[in-house]
């Protein structure tokens, strides 16, 4: 199913003739983002890279990386249209879009991002505060939206779970750039702290990572990691969980030197992370349409209710996914896909 280097730079040429009507109204950004597009596939020993898929990748994509605060920031890339940006959450990496990602490249540009630290992005080599907030995960999303021509563009943004915080940081951040923002199984900014105070012994691995003397958590993970994420991935309530195969890459990945400590990072920034956020939001709701996604066993419509503190109300959607609970993305994935297309078309 992967795309020849040759036929997705025919496909990404194709997009400069071919624009979408939305795309009419910003011919030159699409222009050069498809150009931009093209030459890093066809650039000799550049970030993109068109062999069979490696794991971590997504099959039909393009892999490649962006440099962000000197790091190597993983992503996967196809289609052609405007961008729309989509960021997995904890534990996961980029892949928890493999079966939502290519049913929306027909007019778009999908752009799946590993956060740093995750998948195949470089984790930092430092864990003080401000390495691993929502505000500098999304600086790290727009270093790669930017490498993709898509910087001075308007662009839409879904996020799950943690990449759910980051995708509404990068709206609130980026907001004069941003045309539709999804958020799946994710709380906004301090609701989800409140979330936590409310529910411990449902969210027990953020106690855990946070209770713990610094370093102490990732020493009793490692090793161990397909006990503790296979815990986490497959408990809650009724409802589904990833697949086997999902399962078993997520556990490979978060395996991986450094990994665990950038998961554990970002819940040990939000504290003040999200107030960051938050204050960003405060009397600044954000006014291009919101969707909130919940699973009916998991969050259900508690996701869009929130984000009606930090949005307009009134571009606030609200939609459940029915039997499933936190790994929405993979328990019903053409709900999500038929969400996103209604959203998207708003």
């Amino acid at each position: 199913m992967r795309l020849k280097r040759n036929d997705h730079l025919g496909e990404v040429m194709s997009s400069i003739t071919k624009l979408t009507k939305r795309q009419r109204r910003w011919p030159v950004a699409a222009t050069a983002a498809a150009l931009t597009i093209a030459t890093l596939l066809t650039a000799t020993g550049g970030a993109a890279e068109a062999s069979a898929t490696p794991p971590g990748g997504l099959p039909g994509f393009t892999d490649g990386y962006a440099t962000s605060d000197g790091l190597r920031i993983h992503y996967a890339v196809a289609g052609h249209g405007p961008a729309l940006v989509l960021l997995h959450g904890w534990p996961e990496t980029l892949q928890t879009w493999e079966q939502v990602a290519p049913a929306l490249t027909a007019d778009h540009t999908v752009i799946a991002v590993d956060l740093r630290g995750l998948g195949r992005s470089q984790p930092s080599d430092s864990d003080a505060y401000g390495t691993y907030t929502a505000l500098t995960l999304a600086a790290d999303v727009h270093a790669v939206v930017d490498r993709l021509g898509f910087g001075d563009a308007r662009i839409s943004v879904a996020g799950h779970d943690v990449g759910g915080g980051v995708a509404l940081a990068y709206a609130a951040k980026y907001r004069d750039r941003v045309d539709h923002l999804a958020i799946l199984e994710a709380p906004p900014t301090t609701w989800y702290l409140q979330l936590v105070a409310d529910q411990p012994n449902y969210l027990w691995w953020d106690s855990f990572v946070n209770g713990q003397k610094a370093g102490m958590a990732e020493q009793l993970v490692a090793g161990r990691e397909k006990v503790f994420y296979g815990s986490v991935l497959n408990g809650g309530a009724p409802g589904g969980a990833p697949s086997a195969k999902s399962q078993k890459e997520y556990i490979a990945a978060y395996s991986r030197p450094g990994a665990t400590r950038s998961g554990f990072d970002f819940f040990r920034q939000q504290d003040k992370g999200e107030r960051e956020v938050q204050a960003l939001l405060d009397d600044n709701p954000l006014t291009m349409p919101v969707l909130g996604i919940g699973g009916q066993h998991s969050m259900g419509e508690k996701v869009g209710e929130d984000l009606k503190h930090v949005a307009v109300r009134a571009n606030v959607t609200t939609a459940v996914v029915p039997n499933a609970n936190h790994w929405v993305t993979e328990e019903n994935p053409q709900f999500v896909i038929d969400q996103l297309r209604q959203l998207l078309a708003r």
